[in-house]
C-alpha cells in the first residue's frame, strides 16, 4: 500500500471500531494512535456533507487540532 500525508479540515470525524485506537491529549491537540494491524479505519465528514473513509497504518498517529486533522494514510 502507498500512504500519503493528509491535512484535512473537517466537520465531523468518526473512528471506526474505537477499540482499534488509543487516545491521548497534549498541547498540540488530541491524538489517536492506530492499534489494528494492518490499519485502522477513520471516517471524515466534510462541511458539504460528503464523507470519505481513510485507512491509517498501525502505530501511526492522527493529530486533531481546531477541526483540522493531520495523518498519514490512504483514502479507501
Amino acid at each position: 500500500m502507498v500512504y500519503s500525508c493528509h491535512t484535512i479540515k473537517f466537520e465531523h470525524m468518526e473512528l471506526i471500531i474505537c477499540t482499534h485506537w488509543m487516545q491521548g491529549v497534549s498541547e498540540r491537540g488530541v491524538s489517536y494512535k492506530a492499534k489494528h494491524d494492518p490499519y485502522s479505519k477513520m471516517l471524515i465528514e466534510f462541511s458539504n456533507g460528503t464523507k470519505k473513509l481513510f485507512h491509517v497504518p498501525k502505530d501511526h498517529v492522527v493529530l486533531v487540532l481546531n477541526n483540522v486533522t493531520h495523518f498519514t494514510g490512504e483514502e479507501s
